[in-house]
Formats: structure tokens, sequence, C-alpha cells
């Protein structure tokens, strides 16, 4: 018989390595403005974190207002919109603005993790790997057709991606940008603290040039 797809979700990927020490000494204060605030509001709370951080992701303050990060943003929005028009939407009716834009890094006493969410308020999702190998966390994908989950079937082989397949785990490596639809449910793995884990998230939404200006926003792209 033959056979087509539909409603596919894609993943982009490539590889920029160039970027990874100048991005890392870039976001290692903002590491350390985080990790500073999680132990102070831990000592408040007197929580079993204050104690070791197992479990702990430490989440910067916003990217978007540092000049130094806009060679990245501007990249990142130039290929965001291409991923847009790849995707079939008419992406010159629009204008990209970024939502968020952070740097995280896990604990290195280890259990950091992000459970499985989506970013409702925006249509790319996006990350930059700057720290991580085999033993790190790695990006978790769910499968975002919601509605064959009550009677999902058994996999013939869950090592292979198929039509099958609910959870994908993808592997990365110091460089990797991945760019994908921010509806689709996304989650990081447990890490176990063996070696440092550290990325970049962007979320950007598409808006409509008309309501650009009513509402006094500024394109990055």
């Amino acid at each position: 018989m033959n056979k087509e797809q539909y409603f596919s979700s894609p993943v982009y990927s490539e590889s920029k390595p160039e970027w990874v020490d100048k991005l890392n000494n870039l976001s290692d204060p903002y590491i350390k403005a985080a990790r500073d605030d999680q132990i102070e509001n831990n000592k408040k709370r007197k929580t079993i974190g204050y104690k070791n951080d197992i479990g702990m992701t430490y989440h910067s303050q916003p990217l978007e207002p540092d000049e130094n990060f806009r060679f990245f943003h501007d990249y990142m929005a130039v290929k965001s919109r291409w991923m847009l028009g790849d995707m079939g939407y008419d992406i010159d009716k629009y204008d990209l603005i970024y939502t968020e834009s952070w740097v995280q890094e896990f604990s290195h006493n280890g259990a950091g993790h992000h459970w499985f969410h989506t970013h409702s308020n925006s249509h790319v999702s996006g990350f930059y790997f700057l720290k991580c190998s085999e033993k790190t966390s790695k990006p978790l994908f769910q499968d975002p057709r919601t509605a064959h989950v009550p009677l999902k079937l058994k996999e013939k082989d869950g090592t292979k991606i198929s039509n099958a397949n609910d959870i994908i785990h993808y592997s990365v490596s110091p460089g990797t940008l991945m760019l994908f639809p921010a509806y689709m449910s996304h989650a990081y793995a447990v890490d176990h603290g063996i070696e440092p884990f550290r990325f970049i998230h962007i979320n950007i939404r598409a808006v409509e040039k008309d309501m650009m200006s009513s509402f006094g926003l500024s394109s990055m792209s």
C-alpha cells in the first residue's frame, strides 16, 4: 500500500562548536548568580537542597538584554524564521520576538532534571549545549499525538525511531544547536552529576507585523 506521513513534528539541529568557549565564558557569571540565589533561597526555606543541592537546576536571569549575546540571539532568530518557513508557514507576514532566553546548569551533586513541559506562549523552542557528554543528561521529546496514548501498543523495537515511539532520547555534544516547535513536550533526563551539564534555552514567538507597532515591540529578525 502507498504510505504518506501527516502532522509530523520536526526537530532541527546543527553543530556550532566555535561558540562554545565564548558562550561558556559569557554565561559563567549568570550561573554563579543563579547558584548564589538558589543557595540563599534554600537557607531561608531550610530545605534539603540547602545542605547539598541535590536535584538542583540553576536557572539564570534573562539573557536578551545583554548585548554580548546579541550574535547568538540574532543567529537563532534567523534560523527560527527559516524553520517556520520550512514547516510551511507564511512567515513573511510575521516578525519574531524572544519570549525567553536563559542559561541553565544542573547541580554537580546529581539528580538535576526537568520534567516534560511545553511553551504555549511561543512558536519555536531551542537549545544550545555548552557543557555535556555521554555521561550527562540529555533532552527527551514526547509524542504530541495525545489521542493515541490511551490505546498505545507495544513497540516492535524500542531502539529504533518509528511511529510507535512515545519518547525520543536525543544525544548531544558541546556545540549542538537544536530548534523545534514549542508545542512539543520536552524534558531532561535525570543527571548523575558525573560531569558538568549546561545549556542555553530560547523561546521565540511569531507576531503579525501590523501588531508589532501597535504594541511597541521590536523584531529580532
